[in-house]
């Protein structure tokens, strides 16, 4: 008897996985993110199958209103909401193995619009009190409240991307600025960056004691936290920060409370040859960003005007302006306005950096 796999996501977004033969098969085996699909009406929004995919599988996606794009080998796609608010059922069948196998995986996304942020399923009228009741579980705020205010907050406010030094010690003593200028703390930890080196993958954020637990750097910092207090500063360094030669070793004073942050996974910021300053004085874009590795789900702020795109591969400096600066040895790019938009005349050359302050009111 061959064995099918059945994966549903209902309404609630809660998975159910069941086997029809007697292997156990682990639940949320395969599933399709973002986990929260909630979108206007018109609006895009990335999604990407997430679990272990069989090799040389063939992914096909569907949607039962609004459009969905796709290319092989299909591990993503792109889902172009209705004009209409509504509950879409989002289909991706995977096909695998000879005889083949089939794989199904639904998940609902939410559609609504400013004057109907409670949307009806597709089929159903306004009369089908179950539908309505399901709906009232899954949103349970307006649609003005979904997109959450704090996270827009949080803004690239300053790149040192041109430090003192050759290029094999300015690893060390780049850093990206980052200024909450909201009235609530708001939490980047998981959140990516990215620019548009040639090598490596982008960086996920962490606390730097998470890499670093060894390594306290200053009592009056906060090491341990990825919360960025209301109208505060966190500073992205290096991993290897501290691990400088002289006289290039930790040459930054930074404010008392400022939060430290540093990368996951690699040994630099950005590329991992020419890490964030690119192959000039700091000539590199930043994307500070929610997603993956591959691809982006939500721009939280950037540096140096980059095209976007919905996977990072393809962030490109769209080289229509005179950004990002072109720096001198030594200094950074900082943000006018925190408000403002990355835009050339919102930028300016820093001497020496200014870590964890700016004049921000």
């Amino acid at each position: 008897m061959s064995c099918k796999i059945i994966l549903f996501i209902a309404v609630s977004l809660s998975f159910l996985g069941m086997t029809a033969c007697g292997t156990s098969t682990p639940t949320n085996s395969v599933t399709v993110l973002p986990k929260d699909c909630r979108l206007l009406v018109g609006e895009q929004m990335p999604l990407t199958l997430d679990g272990l995919i069989p090799p040389n599988s063939v992914i096909s996606w569907d949607a039962n209103a609004g459009s969905i794009i796709f290319a092989p080998p299909g591990l993503n796609a792109l889902f172009i909401a209705p004009p209409e608010p509504a509950v879409v059922t989002i289909s991706v069948s995977i096909s695998s193995g000879t005889p083949s196998m089939q794989i199904p995986v639904t998940r609902q996304c939410i559609v609504t619009s400013l004057n109907n942020p409670v949307p009806q399923p597709i089929g159903t009228t306004g009369n089908d009190a179950a539908a309505s009741s399901i709906m009232q579980v899954t949103i349970a705020s307006p649609v003005s409240e979904e997109i959450v205010v704090t996270q827009a907050t949080v803004i690239i406010s300053e790149v040192m991307a041109n430090p003192c030094g050759l290029l094999e010690v300015r690893k060390w003593n780049e850093y990206v600025e980052l200024y909450n200028y909201g009235d609530q703390p708001v939490d980047v930890g998981g959140w990516w960056l990215a620019d548009i080196g040639e090598a490596g993958t982008p960086d996920q954020l962490v606390a730097w004691s998470h890499r670093n637990p060894n390594d306290p750097l200053a009592n009056n910092l906060v090491l341990n936290s990825t919360i960025i207090p209301a109208h505060g500063f966190a500073l992205i360094l290096s991993p290897i920060y501290t691990q400088g030669v002289f006289p290039h070793t930790t040459p930054y004073r930074f404010p008392q409370n400022s939060v430290i942050l540093t990368v996951a996974g690699s040994r630099s910021l950005g590329d991992d040859y020419f890490n964030i300053i690119g192959d000039g004085p700091g000539l590199d874009v930043l994307v500070l960003y929610k997603g993956g590795t591959s691809v982006i789900q939500e721009v939280i702020s950037t540096y140096g005007t980059p095209k976007l795109d919905q996977y990072v591969m393809n962030i490109r400096d769209d080289n229509r302006d005179n950004l990002p600066l072109n720096l001198h040895e030594c200094s950074s790019a900082e943000r006018i306005l925190p408000t403002g938009a990355d835009a050339f005349d919102n930028w300016r050359e820093i001497t020496n950096g200014s870590p964890g302050e700016a004049p921000y009111y």
